[in-house]
């Protein structure tokens, strides 16, 4: 099915019009569990060795010094490993329930129950194929940036499939995205693109305008892009066979 940025954008502008106020809290909570996954920082650098560090503090302060730094240390090592674990069995079966309301609400059917689809149905399927989704962007990651971005377009899909069958493999998952998104990642990336301005107007408006109307925007064209591309594979979901 071919599909025009102009043709998602204004199917997605009248579901969030449709359904404002649900949309906008479900796209809040995607941002919010997604920003783990695009977070990016600089950690801190220490200047200094432990005998410079008593040498300026002096010396009856560099052992208690020491000792909170290694404190802070292992509660900062604590905290990152409590997050991996939340990312990995929260955040991202809640990724595709999110999902999924997109999905359904851009089909008519707007239900917030649908934010714990993946907890009732086949969680430990989904938490294992998004896991291995992130794991390969990432490995695909440190040969260079670039085919980090291109395998993340490849696999763009994999949490919409999840939405529409939890218990379908990764493997499988991913052999279907990668042919809906053949011959689709430079348009989807103009389509990425063409968010732009919207993105520049929200940050001037330290995110309002991305919180009440941007995301929920952007959400409801992924789903529409995902329903222009799934026809592109046989299956249950996209031509009425019985068959994957």
């Amino acid at each position: 099915m071919q599909w025009t940025r102009a043709e998602l954008k204004e199917k997605a502008k009248f579901s969030v019009r449709a359904f404002y106020w649900p949309s906008v809290l479900v796209a809040a909570i995607l941002a919010f569990i997604g920003g783990d996954l695009i977070r990016r920082g600089k950690s801190s650098e220490v200047s200094y060795t432990g005998n410079e560090v008593a040498d300026a503090v002096g010396g009856m302060f560099a052992g208690p010094l020491m000792f909170f730094f290694g404190l802070a240390m292992i509660t900062v090592f604590i905290m990152a490993i409590g997050g991996l674990v939340l990312s990995i069995f929260v955040f991202h079966p809640l990724e595709v329930g999110c999902k999924k309301y997109f999905l359904d609400a851009s089909d008519g059917n707007a239900q917030l129950g649908n934010l714990g689809y993946a907890f009732r149905n086949g969680y430990i399927n989904v938490v294992s194929s998004m896991l291995l989704m992130s794991l390969f962007i990432f490995l695909w990651s440190l040969l260079l940036v670039i085919p980090g971005i291109y395998k993340a377009y490849e696999y763009r899909m994999i949490p919409y499939l999840l939405a529409e069958d939890s218990n379908l493999s990764f493997s499988e998952a991913k052999r279907l995205s990668s042919a809906m998104m053949y011959g689709e990642k430079w348009d989807a990336f103009v389509l990425d693109l063409s968010f732009i301005l919207w993105h520049a107007l929200s940050s001037i408006t330290w995110g309002l305008v991305g919180i009440f109307w941007v995301n929920p925007y952007i959400q409801y064209t992924n789903a529409e892009l995902y329903k222009a591309v799934r026809t592109k594979v046989p299956g249950p979901y996209y031509t009425g066979n019985d068959e994957w």
